[in-house]
C-alpha cells in the first residue's frame, strides 16, 4: 500500500449546492473539484490531500444525495456516496444556512447516526456575523455543535478543520517521518467522450471508481486514484472526455476539459485511448497533438477490441492507418483492450513502465556528440538559402520534454526537414520510445 492510502479519510457529503465542493477545495488548500451553480456537477468521488498544521490527512467530495434518484447517472452518484461513507473515518455532513431544513437533510442525519462514525455538522453560506447567529437552527439535527462556516469566503474554516482533528485518533509523527514517500507514476487517462476511459480505469481496480453510463460527459473532473500493481504505486488520473471547442454546449463542459488538459501537463504518461471500431479522428489527432506539445510519454490504447471481428486484418488496418493519417505516432507503442473482457488491460502497465523509463532518460553529452561527429561524416545538412549549414555542438536540455539543444551558426540555413532527421536519428540511435523529442536550435557567437 502507498503511504497516502494510510491517511485517515474525511468524507463530505449533504444534499446538491449546499457548496460540497467549495469546502472541498477550501480543506485541501487548492481548485481540485469543479464548482458551478448547475446541480450535480460533482459525480464521482473526488480525493485528495490535505495538511491542516502538520497533520495530513485525505479529503472526499462526493455527489449531492437526493430523495429519489430518477435516472442511471443520479442513481450511481448515490452509490458512491455511501462507498466513501465506509471509507471514511469522519463524516462532514454539510447543510444551508440559508435555508430550511428539508427532508432530505432528516434522513441524511438518521442514516449518519446508523453508519455509527463521528460527524461533524458544517452550516455553510453563513457569510457575516448577522447570518452565523442561524447556526443554532441546525441543533435540531441532534449532531451535536453546528459548525458557522462559509466556504467562499473563507470563515469558520478553521474552527471546523479542529473539530474534525478532535475526531481522529493521535498520529504517530516519528512513524511518518522513518517512511519515505514511494516513487508514483502519474498516468492520465485521456481520449474523446465514450472510449472507454472510466471503464478501463473500473475494470484495472475490480470496482465502480467512476460512474460510467452511455451518456457522453458522465465524467465531468478529473480524478485521482491510487494504485499499486507488481510492487509499483501510480497515480490514475480518469478524465472527461475531450470534445471539439465548437462541441461544447454548457459551461460546466468547458471546465471538465480544461481539467483534462491539465492533468496531461500533470501526468508522466498519457494513455491515449481511441476506440478501435472507429480509428483515428480529427479530434483524436488534436489530443495526441496536444499530449506532443506539452512533452509527455505517451501510449496509444485501443479500445473495445472484443467489438472488432477480425482481429488480424483490423490490427493491420491500425497500424497503416497510423503510418496514412498519423505518421507521427510512429514512435508510440499501442495496445489493444478490451474492458469487457478484460483482455491486455495489464499489459497497459507494462508500456506505461517501458514509457515512464524513456521520459527520465539523460544521454551525455559526450554521447551526443560522439553521435554529432557521425551525422556530419555520413548526413551532413545540405545548403540552403545560399549557405552552408553548421553545427558545432549538442546537449541534452532536459527531460519531460526531452529537449535536445543543438548550437549552430546560423538557425535560418536548416531545412525543417533536416531537424525531422536529426529527431529521427536519435531514435534509432538512443531510443525515446513513446516520448515526444524536440531539436533547438540556437546561434552560437562566432570566436574573435
Amino acid at each position: 500500500m502507498s503511504r497516502r492510502a494510510k491517511l485517515p479519510l474525511i468524507a463530505i457529503c449533504g444534499r446538491p449546492n449546499v457548496g460540497k465542493s467549495t469546502l472541498f477545495n477550501r480543506l485541501v488548500g487548492r481548485q481540485r473539484a469543479i464548482v458551478h451553480l448547475e446541480e450535480g456537477v460533482t459525480r464521482d468521488r473526488t480525493y485528495a490531500t490535505a495538511d491542516w498544521d502538520g497533520r495530513k490527512v485525505r479529503v472526499v467530495d462526493t455527489g449531492g444525495i437526493v430523495e429519489n434518484p430518477t435516472d442511471p447517472i443520479t442513481h450511481r452518484i448515490q452509490e458512491q456516496v455511501r462507498v466513501a461513507f465506509e471509507e471514511a473515518s469522519v463524516v462532514v455532513f454539510v447543510v444551508d444556512g440559508q435555508q430550511e431544513l428539508t427532508r432530505v437533510d432528516y434522513e441524511v442525519r438518521d442514516e449518519l447516526l446508523k453508519l455509527g462514525k463521528p460527524v461533524v455538522l458544517a452550516v455553510n453560506k453563513l457569510d457575516n456575523h448577522r447570518l452565523q447567529q442561524q447556526r443554532t437552527d441546525f441543533y435540531e439535527l441532534g449532531l451535536g455543535e453546528p459548525y458557522a462556516i462559509s466556504s467562499s469566503h473563507n470563515l469558520g474554516i478553521e474552527d471546523l478543520t479542529d473539530a474534525i482533528v478532535a475526531h481522529l485518533p493521535e498520529c504517530a509523527p516519528a512513524e511518518e517521518e522513518s517512511e519515505t514517500e514511494p516513487a508514483i507514476t502519474r498516468v492520465a487517462v485521456v481520449g474523446k467522450p465514450n472510449v472507454g476511459k472510466s471503464s478501463f480505469v473500473n475494470a484495472i481496480l475490480n470496482e465502480e471508481r467512476s460512474i460510467v453510463d452511455s451518456t457522453p460527459g458522465t465524467t465531468r473532473d478529473a480524478i485521482d486514484i491510487d494504485f499499486r500493481w507488481k510492487d509499483k504505486d501510480y497515480l490514475l488520473i480518469d478524465t472527461a472526455g475531450m470534445r471539439r471547442r465548437s462541441g461544447i454546449k454548457k459551461e460546466v463542459e468547458l471546465f471538465s476539459v480544461s481539467r483534462s488538459l491539465r492533468a496531461v501537463r500533470r501526468a508522466d504518461v498519457c494513455l491515449v485511448m481511441i476506440d478501435a471500431t472507429d480509428g483515428i479522428s480529427e479530434q483524436d489527432k488534436r489530443i495526441v497533438n496536444y499530449v506532443k506539445e506539452q512533452g509527455r510519454g505517451m501510449v496509444l490504447v485501443w479500445t473495445k477490441w472484443d467489438l472488432v471481428e477480425n482481429k488480424e486484418q483490423r490490427f493491420k488496418a491500425l497500424a497503416e492507418e497510423i503510418d496514412l493519417k498519423a505518421p507521427f505516432l510512429r514512435y508510440v507503442p499501442y495496445v489493444t483492450i478490451s474492458n469487457m473482457s478484460r483482455q491486455r488491460l495489464f499489459t497497459t502497465f507494462e508500456f506505461i513502465d517501458r514509457v515512464a523509463a524513456e521520459t527520465e532518460k539523460r544521454v551525455s553529452t559526450s554521447a551526443l556528440n560522439a553521435f554529432l561527429d557521425e551525422l556530419r561524416a555520413t548526413q551532413p545538412p545540405s545548403t540552403h538559402k545560399g549557405g552552408t549549414p553548421k553545427i558545432k555542438y549538442a546537449t541534452q536540455a532536459s527531460v519531460k520534454p526531452t529537449t535536445f539543444v543543438f548550437f549552430v551558426n546560423k538557425k535560418s540555413l536548416f531545412h525543417f526537414s533536416y531537424l525531422r532527421f536529426i529527431e529521427n536519428r536519435i531514435r534509432e540511435k538512443f531510443g525515446f520510445e513513446g516520448v515526444p523529442v524536440t531539436v533547438e536550435l540556437r546561434e552560437s557567437a562566432p570566436k574573435e
